[in-house]
């Protein structure tokens, strides 16, 4: 037993009575025709219009039929929305027309009239809704013909763009805010598309250049670059647009006048979301005074340069010249100086008778004179070697100074019953022998400068203090300084004076009450600099001074 496949056919049933000569029915004649094609294709037909009235539905586009004789319109029920109207309005062509913005219905014509020669008819406008809000609207249809060529129907379209439109509007005002902007800005700005194809110059550009829109239109932008600095733009350009790094060179635009002047370009991607380039942002900025002040720095700095190796030549010569005065101060001239003190000495020693008085005192200033420029060589000797000597650093307790330094003065100390009330110092990293000096020198004024019948009182003490709390400017505000102060209660010295007492062979007392060559202080002052600190005098006429200084601890 084989079954057959089944199927579903679609059949038309005709029933046609058979009547008799006396007019009395008969019988019925059955027709039956198989129409499955016919029904199929219809529903295709019905299932084609769901699927596109659902569409359009969702896109919330309104479709429209009108037929143009009869002006009769046939529309879906969203048409109504879109044209603000209730859902039970019988609408008509004509009410339609009537919300078509005035301005606008020029635009209707124009369309339709170009419909009649290609079929197409589509148009956007504004429309007026009864609340008197305006929309937009965007047609499209198309126009039948008949037989005469005479149109007949139309069929279309009407979706509501006002919120496209209203995007656009914002987005042409900010592009016109933009250019604005970039307009009256004395800068170049210019625009690209992603490619990296230009777009967009400011009015700076046109203004430059001497070129008009049209002129860089068809020449391109490149005409206003110097012709040494194209291919390296272009180079620099495309490897920006292949990467979507910053575009970024220095190169020449030609000016009207035509002269070039330096700029500096830059240029910045703009991305989406995804970091896909929409567009570049462009702009040149004249650099040209800040080449010239450059090339004006550098040529300066080369002039500087030869009158500093001159210098340094100079000073070398200087130097060479310095050593063989040290040793001409060290040998020749302590030579004669020497012999001037041993005849003088000698003359002294004569038989008085044989000498007169005068010549007595002469012979005592010669051998003063003698010793005192004895003194001098020998403080210029040591003040030359500060300058010049080996500046090795090393941590030393700079309490073993003390006792060298009182024996080094005994007899000074006990002559003027001093006191030297020395505190314990503790280490510091300094050049020995220098800091020695200093200590000595420091300790010799105090005893030096004392006051006529006051015993001498000398202070010595120290500490640490950081940098950035000494109440002086100091190169090292963040490290510790180690802090040595030494008062005395002396002649002391006027507050203007403070400075000054530094200079080499300066002395503010009269040789008659004190001797010495003024330049004790200076080799103080020198020797705190080698150690890069810094030394503070303070003091008051017939009361006394203090000396502060300050070694960074490096």
């Amino acid at each position: 037993d084989i079954r057959g496949k089944l199927e579903a056919f679609y059949l038309d049933y005709q029933y046609t009575p058979l009547f008799e000569k006396e007019g009395n029915i008969s019988g019925v004649m059955v027709t039956v025709n198989n129409v499955t094609d016919k029904v199929e294709a219809r529903k295709k037909v019905e299932d084609a219009e769901q699927r596109a009235r659902l569409a359009a539905e969702i896109a919330e586009i309104a479709t429209w039929d009108l037929d143009i004789p009869s002006q009769k319109l046939i529309y879906l029920e969203n048409l109504l929305t879109v044209f603000g109207l209730d859902k039970n309005t019988d609408l008509t062509r004509l009410q339609l027309l009537s919300q078509i913005h005035p301005d606008d219905k020029i635009v209707l014509e124009k369309a339709f009239q170009q419909a009649l020669k290609t079929s197409i008819y589509k148009y956007e406008s504004r429309i007026i809704k009864p609340d008197n809000s305006i929309s937009w609207i965007r047609a499209h249809g198309k126009i039948f013909f008949d037989d005469n060529k005479e149109p007949s129907k139309m069929l279309g379209t009407v979706l509501d763009i006002t919120d496209e439109k209203n995007n656009q509007e914002i987005l042409r005002k900010k592009e016109e805010k933009f250019r604005l902007l970039a307009d009256s800005m004395p800068q170049f700005v210019w625009t690209s598309d992603a490619m990296g194809n230009l777009n967009y110059f400011n009015q700076s550009v046109y203004t430059f250049s001497g070129f008009n829109k049209t002129q860089i239109d068809k020449d391109g932008w490149l005409q206003i670059v110097h012709p040494d600095d194209r291919e390296e733009n272009i180079n620099a350009w495309m490897e920006a647009i292949k990467t979507g790094n910053d575009f970024l060179l220095e190169h020449r635009f030609r000016r009207f006048d035509g002269e070039y002047r330096w700029q500096l370009s830059r240029a910045i991607a703009q991305k989406d979301t995804k970091g896909n380039i929409q567009m570049w942002v462009g702009t040149s900025t004249d650099i040209q005074d800040q080449k010239d002040f450059t090339n004006q720095l550098e040529e300066e700095v080369h002039e500087r340069t030869a009158e500093l190796e001159l210098k340094n030549k100079d000073l070398i010569n200087m130097n060479i010249e310095l050593q063989s005065f040290v040793y001409i101060s060290s040998h020749d001239l302590q030579e004669p100086l020497r012999k001037i003190q041993t005849f003088a000495s000698r003359l002294a020693d004569l038989d008085e008778q044989n000498i007169s008085g005068i010549a007595k005192t002469y012979l005592g200033r010669i051998e003063f004179a003698a010793k005192r420029m004895q003194t001098l060589i020998q403080d210029l000797l040591t003040y030359s070697r500060t300058n010049s000597a080996e500046r090795v650093f090393v941590k030393v307790n700079l309490d073993d100074f003390v006792e060298e330094i009182e024996n080094d003065f005994s007899e000074r100390i006990e002559e003027k019953n001093a006191q030297i009330k020395f505190h314990p110092l503790g280490q510091a990293t300094v050049i020995p022998f220098q800091f020695r000096q200093l200590l000595q020198n420091l300790v010799g004024n105090a005893l030096k400068f004392s006051r006529k019948d006051v015993a001498p009182i000398i202070d010595i003490k120290a500490n640490r203090i950081k940098g950035s709390n000494i109440k002086h400017k100091v190169d090292f505000p963040d490290k510790m300084y180690y802090h040595l102060k030494i008062s005395d209660n002396g002649i002391g010295f006027e507050d203007e004076y403070k400075e000054r007492i530094f200079e080499v062979f300066k002395r503010l007392n009269t040789e008659s009450e004190f001797s010495g060559t003024g330049i004790g202080l200076a080799i103080v002052k020198k020797i705190v600099e080698n150690h890069k600190g810094i030394i503070k005098a303070s003091g008051e006429k017939d009361k006394g001074a203090t000396f502060d200084i300050y070694i960074p601890e490096l």
